[in-house]
């Protein structure tokens, strides 16, 4: 995970309280709070899926724990 993806997944981490699912929309919002344009943070969490720290449901995504 490179430093900018870690961050990204930290803001997230922090942001959610519990094991309840969230969408791309919000998770982009959560990322997009530091300095990080729209599209970084739309690449972002792609790379957070792709590379399975977080997980898409019929529900929203979630955190791989």
């Amino acid at each position: 995970m490179t430093p900018t993806q870690q961050t990204a997944f930290e803001q997230i981490e922090q942001t959610v309280a519990t094991d309840e699912p969230f969408t791309h929309d919000t998770a982009i919002d959560w990322i997009s709070t530091g300095d990080v344009e729209h599209s970084e943070a739309e690449a972002l969490l792609e790379q957070l899926l792709l590379k399975g720290y977080l997980y898409e449901t019929d529900t929203g995504l979630r955190i791989t724990k």
